[in-house]
């Protein structure tokens, strides 16, 4: 197969159809090929590259993992009085990350069910793989402002 087709199979697969459905149908629409041997050799090649490639992926995800698991990311937000104004989302986590120890992470993959909006510790998810997941904390302190610094409206 090709291509995914619903109820006979997913690309790469090799289905037993009735020779009128591929000649008429499967094949010139590009969908499926008929197995010969030499297809079906290389599609086994293909699938033990993608194999290999998906075990270097875990095992990079892994050392990650260990990289950064438990660490501490401070991440400065305005406040007043003990509450924030706004709230600390992913893409600042990510930014701090990447600031504070090197780590490059989507922000997609920071497991927030609420932007935060409290100063203090938090426990965060971060899915660096599907199959990897690690924890750290993110500590939101009140952003210092300077004596002399003027606001700006």
């Amino acid at each position: 197969m090709k291509k995914d087709v619903p109820g006979l199979g997913r690309r790469g697969d090799t289905v037993q159809v009735k020779d009128g459905y591929a000649w008429n149908y499967l094949i010139p629409r590009e969908i499926a090929v008929p197995a010969t041997d030499g297809r079906l050799r290389e599609e086994q090649s293909r699938k033990e590259a993608l194999k290999s490639k998906e075990s270097r992926l875990l095992e990079a995800a892994r050392q990650d993992a260990a990289r950064i698991q438990g660490k501490r990311v401070v991440v400065c937000a305005r406040a007043g009085q003990g509450r924030l104004f706004g709230s600390v989302t992913a893409r600042d986590i990510a930014d701090a990350l990447s600031r504070q120890y090197g780590f490059q992470v989507d922000k997609r993959k920071i497991l927030l069910e609420e932007n935060l909006k409290e100063m203090g510790v938090h426990e965060v998810q971060i899915q660096i793989h599907p199959l990897v997941k690690v924890t750290i904390e993110v500590e939101i302190k009140a952003e210092v402002k300077k004596k002399n610094e003027k606001q700006s409206w």
